[in-house]
Formats: C-alpha cells, sequence, structure tokens
C-alpha cells in the first residue's frame, strides 16, 4: 500500500513537469481553438490556478477578434500579485471571476465581435462583487461599446487592477483625464476630475459639492432643440450668497433638496424644446418649498396668462432667479428692477416719475413700489372695475397717513378733501353698492397720471399747467373758467379760496347762533309753561 502512495506521488510529480516544460503554440488561443487541460484543476471544490497558470503565465499566444483586433493571452504573474485581487489574506483565484463552467478546457471560441465589446463582457464579472452607486455615472452595456465606460477604463484591466486609494492622489487622476481627452468628453482637467471624486463620485447620494466640481467650470452650455442655448455654469460665490446659502434661516440647501429628481452624471437627456420650455419645467420645484406664495402666484395675473397658453407670463424663476436667489428688497430698488424685465416701457415712465426718482436716484424707503400698489405673489389685473374703484384706497395708504405725510410736508388733505368732493363721494358709493360696476367718475390716476406721476406745480407736465386739458378728458365741453370752480385739495382759508372761507366762516357762526337761539327761546318757553302750571295747581290747592 505504501508503495502504491509512492508511485502515485511520482506519477503526479512526473505529470506537472511535463506541463511546466510544454508550451502551446499562439494559434492554440484563437477563438476557435480548445486546449486541453486536466479536468480535475478546474473542477470541484478546492480549486486552484495552477490550470490556468499553466498556460497563461508564459505564452507568446494571442486572442484575435473578428475585427482585427488582438490581445496577449499573457498574464505577468508579478502585475497579478500587486493588484488589489492579487495581493492580502482574500487574494482571489481565476475561478473567482471568470465561472469555471465557462472557461473549462477546451476553452469555447471568443463571441465578442471586438475588443471594446469583449471588455464591456468582462466588465459584468465585476458587478458579482462591486455593485456600487457610481456605476451609475458611468452607464456600461447600456452604451454603446465604442463609447461605454468600463471598470477597466478607471481601475485597470482585471489582472492589474489598482487600489482604489490611487484616486486619493490628484495625480492618479490622470488616466481619467487621458479618457476624457480621448471621448471628447465634456471634463478634461485633472483638478476637476479630482474634486468630482472626492465630493462624492463613490457616494450612495452625492453632495452639493460633486455637483459643483462640474457645474463650476466656465463656459459650460447646454443647447436646445431650436438652438437656443443657456450657460449651466453656477457660481458658488453667489449660491453661497443666495437666499437658498449659508444665512437661510432653515438650513443652507444642497442641489439635491431642489433637483430631487436629477439622476446623478450622466443626467437623463432634457426634452424641452427651447430654453422658455425648460424654464417653465423646472419653476414648479419652487413649490416644494413656498407652496403658499406658488399658489398666490398661480392665480394671480401672471398665472391666467400662462394657462392661457402666453410662455413668456413671469414664473418664480424669472423674478427670483434661480441658483444666486437674493434677498428682493435689498436694496430696495431691485423691486422695480425686476419688474422692469418684462415692463421696461412702463419702468422708464415710473423712473421719471416723482416716485420712481425718489427711490431709484435717492434711495427713499418710504416712496411705493412697483409691487405697493400691485401686490407681490397675488398681482390682479390693473385694467379691472373692481381694481379702478379700489385704486383710491392704494393711494390712501401713504396720503391718508399723517405721520408719513408730514414727513414730506405733505397734507392728508389732499386725500380727505377728494373723498368729500363729488367724485370721491361717488366712487365711494359705487364700491359699497357694487365694486365691480363701471364707472366714469375720476378715480386719483385719472388726474395724476398712474406710472408717470408727476408733482402738482411741474412747470411743463404739472397738474397745475394742464389742469383745463386734465378736465376736459371727462368734460369734453369745458371752458377756460370750468377748472376755476373747483377748489383744489386744499381747504379753503384766507390764503386759498378766500371767498368760499368766509362764506364757510359765516356759516359756520351765523348756524350755530340761529341754532341756538332758537333753542333758548324753546326752552325758555318750556320753562313758562311748566312754572304756570305749577303755579295754577298751588293755587287750586289752596283755595
Amino acid at each position: 500500500m505504501r508503495s502504491f502512495s509512492l508511485w502515485l506521488v511520482g506519477l503526479i510529480i512526473v505529470l506537472i513537469g511535463s506541463f511546466l516544460w510544454w508550451e502551446p503554440a499562439a494559434a492554440d488561443f484563437a477563438p476557435d481553438t480548445a486546449v486541453t487541460l486536466p479536468q480535475q484543476q478546474v473542477s470541484g471544490d478546492d480549486r486552484t490556478d495552477l490550470a490556468c497558470l499553466l498556460c497563461h503565465q508564459d505564452t507568446t499566444a494571442e486572442i484575435t477578434f473578428p475585427s482585427g483586433e488582438t490581445i496577449s493571452a499573457q498574464i505577468d504573474l508579478d502585475s497579478l500579485a500587486h493588484s488589489v485581487h492579487g495581493s492580502g489574506d482574500e487574494a482571489l483565484t481565476c475561478t473567482d471571476c471568470h465561472n469555471p463552467n465557462a472557461y473549462r478546457s477546451p476553452h469555447s471560441g471568443v463571441t465578442a465581435p471586438d475588443y471594446a465589446s469583449y471588455r464591456l463582457e468582462k466588465a459584468a464579472a465585476c458587478e458579482q462583487c462591486h455593485v456600487q452607486p457610481h456605476l451609475d455615472s458611468h452607464t456600461q452595456l447600456a452604451a454603446a461599446a465604442d463609447t461605454a465606460v468600463a471598470c477597466q477604463d478607471c481601475h485597470g484591466e482585471g489582472h492589474t487592477v489598482q487600489p482604489a486609494a490611487m484616486f486619493d492622489a490628484e495625480t492618479g487622476t490622470a488616466v481619467c483625464a487621458d479618457c476624457h481627452t480621448e471621448k471628447d468628453a465634456t471634463t478634461t482637467d485633472p483638478a476637476g476630475l479630482f474634486n468630482a471624486i472626492q465630493y462624492g463620485l463613490f457616494d450612495r447620494q452625492p453632495g452639493e459639492n460633486y455637483c459643483l466640481a462640474c457645474h463650476t467650470q466656465p463656459g459650460l452650455t447646454m443647447t436646445f432643440a431650436n438652438g437656443d442655448a443657456v450657460s449651466i455654469t453656477v457660481d458658488p460665490d453667489g449660491l453661497h450668497d443666495s437666499v437658498h446659502g449659508a444665512d437661510n434661516p432653515w438650513q443652507p440647501l444642497a442641489c439635491a433638496n431642489c433637483h430631487r429628481d436629477t439622476a446623478p452624471y450622466p443626467h437623463e437627456p432634457v426634452t424641452a424644446a427651447s430654453a422658455r420650455q425648460f424654464t417653465l419645467s423646472q419653476y414648479g420645484l419652487c413649490e416644494q418649498c413656498h407652496n403658499y406664495n406658488y399658489e398666490r402666484a398661480t392665480n394671480s395675473v401672471h398665472g391666467d396668462a400662462l394657462q392661457e397658453g402666453n410662455e413668456n407670463a413671469a414664473v418664480c424663476i424669472d423674478c427670483h432667479g434661480s441658483h444666486e436667489i437674493p434677498t428682493p428688497n435689498e436694496p430696495r430698488a431691485r423691486i422695480s428692477h425686476i419688474c422692469e424685465q418684462c415692463h421696461s416701457e412702463i419702468f422708464n415712465e415710473y423712473a421719471e416719475s416723482v416716485h420712481g426718482a425718489a427711490l431709484l436716484e435717492e434711495d427713499n424707503p418710504d416712496v411705493p413700489t412697483c409691487i405697493d400698489c400691485h401686490g407681490v405673489h397675488d398681482i390682479n389685473d390693473p385694467t379691472t372695475n373692481l381694481f379702478r374703484v379700489r385704486s383710491p384706497e392704494l393711494c390712501a395708504k401713504c396720503h391718508a397717513n399723517v405721520e408719513l405725510m408730514d414727513k414730506y410736508e405733505i397734507s392728508t388733505d389732499v386725500f380727505e378733501t377728494y373723498v368729500a368732493d363729488f367724485h370721491g363721494e361717488t366712487v365711494t358709493l359705487f364700491e359699497q353698492l357694487d365694486p365691480t360696476a363701471e364707472t366714469n367718475k375720476a378715480v386719483c390716476y385719472d388726474c395724476h397720471g398712474i406710472h408717470n406721476i408727476l408733482p402738482p406745480d411741474a412747470p411743463h407736465a404739472g397738474i397745475k399747467t394742464n389742469l383745463l386739458a386734465t378736465c376736459q378728458q371727462c368734460h369734453p365741453d369745458a371752458t377756460d373758467n370750468f377748472p376755476d370752480a373747483w377748489t383744489s385739495h386744499f381747504r379753503p382759508s384766507l390764503e386759498h379760496n378766500p371767498l368760499v372761507y368766509l362764506v364757510n366762516l359765516f356759516y359756520d357762526i351765523v348756524i350755530p347762533l340761529t341754532v341756538g337761539f332758537f333753542a333758548f327761546m324753546v326752552f325758555t318757553d318750556i320753562y313758562r309753561r311748566v312754572r304756570e302750571r305749577v303755579a295754577g295747581r298751588r293755587a287750586a290747592g289752596g283755595e
């Protein structure tokens, strides 16, 4: 029995020696050629690399693809030993990556048409162990073989895989830069690629810095089907200083807070046909946090116009911006400049008015901006009867404020005398009975203008200079002396309308005296009658 064991060991040694000295010809590794290997080396639970290495460690054989491309069949054992798969206590064997059932000798022929397709087939084996989210950033099998990025492109060929730590050094991204340059990818700067890796390429949920690693590069644009091109470069300082940035009372927002459905790079293709359609597809993101103001804007004159098919109607992004959103009222003049983007002609009139000049030139905090009269998000149609009838209330917010008007030596009589005269009383009556009914009675802006309001005593365009023309807008038959019948917005005094003042003073004196005199006469008569009745009862009782 012992001699038989010695004989068996000797036989095994002879077989191993014969394999070590035997070298197959190059033709033996052609796709349609099979090499016979000992079956016991690639079967069973205790597999080893011996059978594979007997052929592949020292050979000049090549694999030829139908495309004419060739690769060497030789494996450099020293490179394999120093790779992440060949070193350490958990070194891999050939069959860990290469299914032994598919690689039994004789091998089946290579079916891949070219080397690129072959590499993608082999890259699929990596996913047996490495199910990493960053594979989404470089799609493989879904892309064409000549443009897809396989695992080997970044990590090295299967037998010489480098550790991930190489990417922790910026010089390690040279392989990325070379590949991006060769494939004409957007980002070719090694520093930018290094930032993308460091800031979340391998994370399941990439953060803000991962997005900015690409989007801070100058000159990035996105072109739409109609030829529109928009910048997609984000200024990190502007983002930091925006209302969503570092000073956000809730917390600084990350890119994913708004762009929740945006897939990591490479992003899903944009389906919008134009830059404007893209904006309209994105402004709904604001509703995620600002649903109250979003609903008010949807029901405003802008929202109505958008629903009627006017794609140019203002949406959140048009007024507030996207990434570099400033505080809209700092400085306060910014409010009107925002409206200027669409309403430039009206803004030019406003800029020359008494209100606009004070705001834009003096930064006066008290004069009205566009939103003080029209509202912010719930902007109503200013052409309706309701707006016209209630317009004096807008003026009253300032011109009936005694404290504010005293600051500028403007009398609140301007508003109070309007309400008391025929025009104001009629408008007030309309508002009480039916504010939607049409009225032709003058409201404030009929005489003073809407956006182009000037001081009343302006030499060329003031109301005093053109008072007759102003009146003739409603009273076409008015003659030169027609305006003289109006006492203006001043209460009568010795300085303004002295005759009216004296008449009013006369009545203010005579009427109370007359009423008082007759009241006295009535009182004394009643007193006399009471005394006579009391005296008569006493006389009758004495008898």
